[in-house]
Formats: structure tokens, C-alpha cells, sequence
């Protein structure tokens, strides 16, 4: 007889599997709100989820490629993407890729499933981190001298994860005040800036180096200059056009 069922389970997966249940109950309530019904919520999640797989696989891949040219063979090539890792701004940005092209004909409606399921990204994310904290992956420079809590828990790198959960349950909780003052601000914006401004500063604490260092900056550093840059770009625009206007 048996029994008990003795599992391993990869902490990783199980805490994104949590965040993934938690994110999609905090969307199925929105749905009224937004007017949006369950069968385009069902095609939302199947696509999103179709979006952050590829796109963090992609984004990773797309670190790797000095690896691949140092180590150039068919096998790697074709299995480059395969057995990638995953980088959240890869994933992050393919689930927008997938919601901006399923809501390409309705400005209106894109504007709402945007707003309905932005603030989900950090809700997630927040999970994910904690499961990084547990695989040991995403880590911190190494401490001079170990922190000790309780002498139950002890870190000998900067605990970068449970900073980076800690801010993305902030950011999470923010944009569902923002949400209730002023249902007409952009959280996209507001999230992607607010994000930006954090990873770039964060990343400087990182320990880890898989993701590839170019020019003394992360590839993540990189991308959150990107999105600051190209939000700057965008309100001088705007305010060109409205000068021009008066």
C-alpha cells in the first residue's frame, strides 16, 4: 500500500502556476466592469499565454547570440530558441504584441482590454519573482557578510527578487487606485514607466550575467531606456503638435 504521495515539484513553476491562478481570478472579475465577455476573456488568456512563452524565449534567444556565433553549429542554431530561458521584458512585451493584435480593428475595446488587464502584469510578475527567489535564479551581488533573519534565513546575495515582488505588489495595488480616481489615465504608461525606472536602477544589484552585459548595461537596462526614451519621444511629440495647433 501507498499510502502517501510523496511530489517534487520545481518551486518555480509552482509559483507561477499560483500567480497565474491568483491573476486570472483578479481578470474574471473585471470582466463586468469592462463589458468584456468570457470567450473573448478565454482567447485573451490562451493568446497571452502564446505571447509571454514566445516572447520571453525570443528575448532570451536574442542574448545568446554571441554565444551562438562563438559556438556556431546546426544544432545550437535550431535549438537556440528551444532551450532558451525566459526574460520577463521578452515575455511582458509579447503579451501586449498579442492583446494590441487581437484588438487591432476596435480602438475602443483595446482601450478597455488594456486597461482591464494591465495592472495583472505585476500581479503576476510579483509570483514569478518569489519563484525565483526559491530556484535561485535572478539573484543578487554577493554580500560581504550574510544576512541573517531569525536564524532561520540567511542570504548571502542581495535578495533582488523579494525587492522586485515587494515593488511589483506595490505597483499592483497603485494601479487599481489610479484606476478608481481617474478611470481615463493610461496604466499602460504608468506601469511601463513606473517598471522602467525600477528594473534600470535594480539591475545594477544583480549578481547574474546570463542575460547578457553589452556596453556595461544589462540587456534589461537597455530596454527600460528604451520605453523611457520612446515615452519621452512621444510627450514632446504631443506637445509640438499641440503648439502648432494653438
Amino acid at each position: 500500500m501507498y499510502p502517501y504521495i510523496h511530489l517534487i515539484l520545481p518551486s518555480y513553476s509552482v509559483m507561477a502556476f499560483i500567480g497565474g491562478f491568483v491573476t486570472l481570478i483578479y481578470l474574471y472579475f473585471r470582466l463586468e466592469k469592462y463589458q468584456i465577455e468570457f470567450t473573448s476573456f478565454l482567447k485573451i488568456v490562451v493568446l497571452g499565454v502564446i505571447g509571454c512563452l514566445l516572447g520571453s524565449k525570443l528575448l532570451f534567444a536574442v542574448t545568446q547570440i554571441p554565444w551562438l556565433i562563438n559556438h556556431f553549429t546546426f544544432e545550437n542554431l535550431i535549438f537556440l530558441i528551444p532551450n532558451s530561458g525566459l526574460v520577463f521584458y521578452g515575455g511582458l512585451f509579447g503579451v501586449i504584441f498579442t492583446l494590441s493584435f487581437y484588438s487591432r480593428k476596435d480602438t475602443a475595446f483595446k482601450e478597455k482590454l488594456f486597461q482591464m488587464t494591465v495592472p495583472a502584469f505585476p500581479l503576476f510578475h510579483a509570483f514569478g519573482r518569489i519563484g525565483c527567489l526559491f530556484a535561485g535564479c535572478c539573484y543578487g551581488k554577493e554580500l560581504d557578510s550574510p544576512i541573517v533573519i531569525g536564524n532561520i534565513i540567511q542570504f548571502s546575495e542581495i535578495p533582488i527578487p523579494i525587492f522586485e515582488s515587494v515593488f511589483e505588489f506595490v505597483i499592483f495595488a497603485i494601479l487599481n487606485v489610479i484606476e478608481k480616481r481617474n478611470t481615463k489615465c493610461d496604466l499602460l504608461k504608468v506601469y511601463l514607466i513606473s517598471y522602467a525606472i525600477f528594473r534600470f536602477i535594480n539591475e545594477f544589484f544583480r549578481g547574474d550575467t546570463v542575460r547578457g552585459i553589452f556596453f556595461g548595461l544589462s540587456t534589461s537596462q537597455w530596454v527600460s531606456l528604451a520605453i523611457l526614451c520612446f515615452y519621452l519621444l512621444k510627450h514632446d511629440s504631443k506637445k509640438i503638435q499641440k503648439s502648432s495647433t494653438n
